[in-house]
């Protein structure tokens, strides 16, 4: 699976306004998106640099769109890995509610 049309139509373009950015055909948009026509590693580096996503999420091998992580997230990471199993079991708990489950599974 691929997020091609997420991507775009969560900018607000068109398969026309995109293939004009990839200097191809609608049409070739509409095939990419439908997986009728394989990306090349070149396709997939414009559209990480038009999405500004790193290629497994264009792909679907990922769950977050950027790898790029703030300071105040790059912190949490931190000490979610030196915490004790029993915390990580309560801030799982805790927030459940807020996460999205966009792969079946949330870790």
């Amino acid at each position: 699976m691929n997020r091609i049309k997420e991507l775009r139509t969560r900018r607000g373009m068109t398969q026309k306004d995109l293939a004009e950015l990839l200097n191809c055909a609608p049409t070739a948009v509409s095939k990419y998106e439908l997986e009728q026509l394989g990306l090349d590693a070149n396709l997939i580096r414009q559209l990480c640099g038009i999405f500004n996503c790193t290629a497994d999420y264009l792909l679907g091998l990922s769950i977050l769109p950027s790898a790029e992580l703030t300071e105040e997230e790059a912190g949490l990471l931190i000490s979610w890995r030196a915490a004790d199993p029993h915390i990580k079991q309560g801030i799982r708990a805790l927030l459940a509610p807020y996460s999205e489950d966009a792969s079946g599974a949330v870790s």
